[in-house]
């Protein structure tokens, strides 16, 4: 299968690493019920991404940053607060120069963690309601690579000003720091849908927050929907990927080659198998 090709090329890089704390790659973190909105995207993470686990008990000390990205998705509940040592433990890895992607109601973490002052509105999960959502491209949106592999809705690859869309029906348990509540966030998309309505970065949908020197990116509202009704899951999932990719690029934590030589990154690896 193509993940396990991915695998094979991840590993042999990881075994050129220099340390024991070399970086791991990708890690995906879910603290809450693994329904049907968590576990699709734990599968695709863990499958396709050759993602490792990461627990409650991975919350702690400098645990993180065995990993160059850590991926936070919790679609169908609420997991309930978090210690302040938990909370720490994602915040200096971030301020450190780690790179961390909130999905879903991972959201409403970003308060807690200093990233915004006001509490993320949240709604959902709604399985079906038949709207079709997406993102609208920006200049940055395709200088960063992050649309890399995809279509907009006229079938033709992406470009500043036109949609793309992600996601067919339904959302997950999510949220979003509506209008004028948010204050930090730096946006690379902008959001549409419902049908005629497009939000730009009026609800915080697709971008990032600075934490020290990583970054802290949020891809929330109507957008990850992993849940099999999703009929633009490869899109989503292309969609994640390169967010994913890009974030490696950008982390402290990142593999690299002994001898110090430059990084062969994950983001990249991926992009060529997928055009393959």
């Amino acid at each position: 299968m193509r993940h396990k090709a991915i695998a094979a090329a991840i590993s042999a890089v990881l075994a050129l690493t220099s340390g024991a704390a070399a970086a791991q790659g990708l890690g995906i973190m879910a603290l809450g019920d693994e329904g049907p909105f968590t576990a699709p995207a734990i599968d695709f993470a863990t499958g396709e991404l050759d993602a490792a686990r990461i627990d409650r008990a991975d919350l702690k000390g400098d645990d993180l940053r065995r990993y160059s990205v850590v991926w936070w998705h919790d679609g169908d509940t609420d997991p309930g607060e978090l210690t302040g040592g938990e909370i720490d433990a994602l915040v200096n890895y971030a301020e450190a120069g780690g790179s961390i992607l909130l999905t879903a109601w991972a959201i409403r973490y970003a308060t807690p963690m200093g990233l915004e002052g006001a509490e993320a509105r949240q709604f959902g999960p709604t399985p079906a309601d038949g709207i079709n959502v997406g993102i609208t491209v920006m200049e940055e949106t395709v200088d960063l690579g992050l649309v890399d592999g995809m279509v907009d809705i006229d079938g033709d690859p992406p470009k500043a000003g036109v949609r793309v869309q992600v996601n067919s029906t339904g959302f997950p348990k999510s949220g979003d720091y509506f209008d004028t509540i948010w204050t930090n966030f730096i946006t690379l998309a902008g959001a549409w849908g419902p049908p005629g309505d497009d939000w730009t970065d009026r609800i915080a949908a697709f971008g990032y927050w600075e934490a020290g020197a990583g970054k802290v990116f949020n891809m929330n509202w109507r957008l990850p929907t992993y849940h099999e009704n999703n009929e633009d899951i490869e899109q989503l999932q292309q969609l994640t990927s390169n967010v994913i990719g890009w974030l490696e690029v950008e982390s402290a934590f990142r593999s690299v080659e002994a001898g110090g030589k430059l990084p062969v990154t994950w983001g990249r690896l991926r992009r060529e198998r997928v055009t393959r």
